[in-house]
């Protein structure tokens, strides 16, 4: 009898054993398998995403590089090698999806004209970090859902290199998007993916509402490569005033 409860006690203590092994790598599951966050993937270079991760927009805040396209790029030359300067350290998995280990942060916006209905220039300014795994190579703007939706002048968008708007030497961009049947959103996506290590500015050109308020706009960043996977970097506020107001 003492042997039974003996064997018994042990066979317990493994099934307890197994279960918390089973629930720590449970721990371990991506909340959302089709697109997960880049904390989750980590260094990662066995996942194996699901056929439906190939849908367009099934998470904004991680879409793919490819969903938004790119053309052929500008002839304008670049000279500031230390934004260009292609780096040898890549993160990729291993169906060839590319993704940031450390994604760029926004560290600033601005807008020249903050009256309402006025013509401005909205800045947002990005630092790519020096262990990024990924150079930065395009950047969605979409404004957060307001009274009012803001028509940028995808046309006249620009990038520098630096932390203010002109206050470096100018990137070329290979692509510029974004329609007048999509007003609030427009996307960037550089000749030349600018380096880890790198900060630069984002000028778009836009007339400010017609009212004062606080209007958000979200920046989604994509790493270079035809499938690089999206990374939301959160929202950018700009607050706009009307009147008398500010």
């Amino acid at each position: 009898m003492k042997f039974h409860k003996l064997a018994i006690g042990a066979m317990l203590t493994i099934a307890t054993a197994v279960g918390s092994q089973s629930a720590a790598l449970s721990q371990q599951q991506f909340k959302n398998p089709t697109h997960p966050t880049l904390s989750e993937i980590g260094n990662s270079q066995a996942f194996q995403p699901s056929s439906s991760s190939q849908q367009q927009f099934k998470n904004p805040t991680h879409p793919t590089l490819s969903e938004i396209g790119t053309s052929e790029p500008t002839s304008r030359s670049m000279t500031q090698s230390e934004v260009l300067q292609p780096q040898i350290s890549q993160q990729k998995l291993s169906n060839g999806q590319t993704f940031f280990s450390h994604p760029p942060r926004l560290v600033r916006v601005n807008a020249s004209q903050k009256q309402a209905y006025a013509l401005s220039t909205y800045e947002f300014t990005l630092t790519v970090p020096a262990d990024a795994g990924q150079p930065l190579k395009a950047v969605r703007i979409v404004q957060a859902r307001n009274t009012e939706t803001v028509r940028f002048d995808v046309s006249r968008s620009r990038a520098f290199a630096g932390e203010r708007f002109a206050s470096g030497v100018e990137i070329p961009l290979a692509s510029v998007g974004g329609t007048q049947s999509a007003p609030g959103e427009a996307t960037i996506v550089f000749a030349q993916p600018v380096q880890p290590g790198s900060t630069v500015t984002l000028a778009f050109e836009a007339t400010n509402p017609t009212y004062g308020g606080v209007y958000e706009f979200g920046l989604t960043a994509f790493p270079d490569g035809e499938n690089g996977i999206g990374q939301f970097l959160g929202f950018g506020r700009l607050n706009f005033y009307s009147g008398g107001e500010g």
